[in-house]
């Protein structure tokens, strides 16, 4: 890959730093629970990394951007994984509480967002300016409907569970907050908007 950084770059970069923060929510309503925190983060960072919030161009290996991306995505999926696995585990967190913050976390997304929306698809294309799946040659998604009034895809291949696996969580916890992120930025993003995931995985938006 270039040395030079691009667009795609900056754009991989920033989804890494929106789910830094997402995490950051997360780790503040464990404090908030009189969790140790600290100690759970003291554990888990040491073994996956720690953030860096620097500018892109301060901290890029620019000899290998594609690699210190994709290191970049690895070490917060991992945090992520981890944290919400032990939260769950060992302190009887609820997944609902945290369905809560990922809401949240998609309705502030979509608060963000200044692009229009006029079919289902562009919901689609905007909810993976935040959402993590990978690099863009992964192509882990697959259109099965792309109408005025719906979109749905499935996915081909599953990035997260390797994460999950590897700390011993559950790859449907992650799908469980996933979702309660989409439907708080879709019908945020445009109310006459919804969104489903049926018992066979295929995700849907449609309108009215």
């Amino acid at each position: 890959m270039s040395a030079f950084l691009g667009k795609i770059h900056y754009w991989l970069y920033d989804k890494v730093s929106w789910h830094e923060a997402l995490l950051e929510e997360i780790i503040a309503f464990a404090a908030s629970k009189n969790i140790p925190v600290e100690e759970i983060k003291g554990t888990i960072y040491e073994k996956y990394g720690y953030p860096d919030n620097r500018p892109l161009e301060e901290i890029v290996d620019h000899g290998n951007i594609h690699g210190w991306l994709q290191s970049r995505i690895q070490s917060v999926e991992y945090r992520i994984a981890a944290v919400v696995t032990e939260l769950i585990t060992k302190y009887d967190v609820k997944i609902e509480d945290l369905k809560e913050i990922y809401k949240t976390d998609g309705i502030k997304a979509a608060k963000a967002t200044q692009a229009q929306v006029k079919a289902p698809q562009d919901v689609f294309t905007l909810i993976f300016d935040f959402m993590l799946a990978g690099m863009p040659c992964d192509r882990v998604h697959e259109t099965i409907v792309d109408s005025d009034n719906e979109f749905a895809w499935q996915t081909t291949r599953c990035l997260h569970k390797e994460y999950w696996d590897a700390i011993g969580g559950d790859v449907n916890d992650y799908y469980l907050l996933q979702d309660a992120w989409l439907l708080g930025f879709v019908n945020t993003i445009d109310p006459s908007y919804s969104y489903a995931r049926g018992q066979d995985g295929l995700r849907t938006i449609r309108k009215g």
